[in-house]
This record gives C-alpha cells, structure tokens and sequence, in this order.
C-alpha cells in the first residue's frame, strides 16, 4: 500500500510526538509558544500539528497571537504585541521551545517552507531542549 500526500502528512504529527519520546523528553519541562496570526496560512497550518502535540503529547502550548484574535483551535491567547518574549517578532510563524527547567527559550523554529521540513526541525529542536 502506498501513502500518498495527505496521508503522510496526517502521520506526521505521531512521527513527532515518537520522536520526542525517543529522546525521553518529558512533556512537563517543556513547553511551546506559538507566535502567530489568524490571517496567515501557514500558521493555520502548523496549529493542528502543535494542538496535537498538546492534547496527545501533553506539551503546553502559548498563544502568542500578533493581530490579537485566536488561532483555530486555540481559542485563549496571549497579545503576542505584548508579551515580552514575542514583542519583537516582525515574522509569523515562530515557534519557541522553553525549557522550564532552565526557565528560558532554548529553540526558535522559524517560517515554514515545507510542512515535511518544519516538522523534522520542530522534532530536532524538542529533543535537542529535552536533553539540556
């Protein structure tokens, strides 16, 4: 059997979450802060791929929303204009990886130029701040 496009796409986010547990990250010590805007395509669709790695993986996930509105399917969000570790984002989308063990952002993933690439780099980066 064959996997097509869509299908591998959809497994994508397992792939992230086993790759994340490869490497004996524990979900409580990290967290994610997503800087996006309602009305950018690309965040619309990386936001699925994290909200699973919050409802599957236990990750928290922050909104930091740069047009003030919520990101489908987070509905609470923080003003990302605000925040102090988002205010001087001119980019969306950002993805930031905290480390609360060491109480600060470890990693930015940043921009989308594949869905398959952004993964891996988002899969790279929380196993690189889970073994600090």
């Amino acid at each position: 059997m064959s996997m097509n496009r869509r299908k591998f796409i959809i497994t994508l986010p397992a792939a992230l979450l086993l790759s994340a547990q490869a490497a004996q990250a524990s979900p409580a010590r990290l967290g994610i802060i997503f800087v996006a805007q309602s009305t950018c395509p690309y965040c619309a669709a990386i936001s699925p791929i994290l909200n699973e790695l919050q409802t599957q993986g236990g990750v928290e996930i922050l909104v930091a929303s740069m047009d003030r509105a919520a990101i489908y399917p987070f509905p609470d969000f923080e003003d990302g204009l605000t925040h102090p570790l988002t205010a001087h984002y001119a980019s969306v989308p950002q993805v930031l990886i905290f480390n609360k063990r060491l109480g600060r952002v470890t990693h930015e993933v940043g921009g989308v130029r594949n869905m398959r690439r952004f993964i891996l780099r988002l899969a790279t980066a929380l196993r690189q701040s889970s073994a600090l």
